[in-house]
């Protein structure tokens, strides 16, 4: 539920971004619909990634984009794998919205012959995209949970003594008086100091 809530937050606010980063003209939907012009507008554009990437004027605006998407989702994510659900719940909302735009902007579109091939190539194009996001949000979730982990403090002096008397301040594998083991599997004879 996490990732489909911060897929859906992401691409909103991703569709939006796009449409007024590329200062998209109005689209004219049906009425109730025109409220939303820019999410649905903005969901056809980013559905629309690789065009935008091949077009020297909009890379760097899609790529920035891509990269807002991915902090967005970022906070959602507890591991790597959340990272990458909530990067396909984002491309499934913005395939959803390209979709609702494309039957709006044409109501024959879903009794046409190609329809099912157009949804294919909408939800394909949109998936195939969205790794571009994990190139943010991988990084910064990474970062914030090497910031939150507590290392364990470090001990005030190690102590190792051997059978033989030898008396080492670190932990070696072996007695370099009598070579014998001091490290057997992961038990060490050590001693705190007293």
């Amino acid at each position: 539920m996490r990732n489909a809530v911060g897929g859906f937050l992401a691409a909103l606010l991703g569709s939006c971004l796009i449409a007024l980063l590329l200062t998209l003209p109005r689209t004219v939907y049906p009425y109730p619909f025109d409220m939303v012009w820019l999410l649905l507008a903005g969901g056809a554009a980013l559905q629309t990634t690789a065009a935008g990437l091949l077009n020297l004027d909009t890379t760097l605006v899609y790529f920035a984009v891509w990269l807002v998407i991915g902090l967005l989702i970022s906070p959602f994510s507890k591991s790597n794998w959340n990272s990458v659900r909530t990067a396909v719940w984002t491309s499934i909302f913005l395939a959803l919205f390209a979709t609702v735009s494309a039957v709006l902007l044409d109501p024959l579109f879903w009794t046409s012959g190609a329809r099912n091939a157009r949804l294919i190539e909408f939800f394909a194009t949109c998936l195939l995209f969205a790794p571009l996001a994990l190139a943010a949000a991988v990084p910064l979730r990474v970062s914030v949970v090497r910031l939150r982990r507590k290392e364990a403090p470090s001990p005030e002096s190690i102590r190792t003594v051997c059978e033989c008397g030898a008396v080492f301040k670190s932990r070696p594998m072996l007695c370099s008086e009598c070579g014998r083991a001091l490290m057997v599997g992961d038990s060490r004879k050590t001693q705190s100091p007293n």
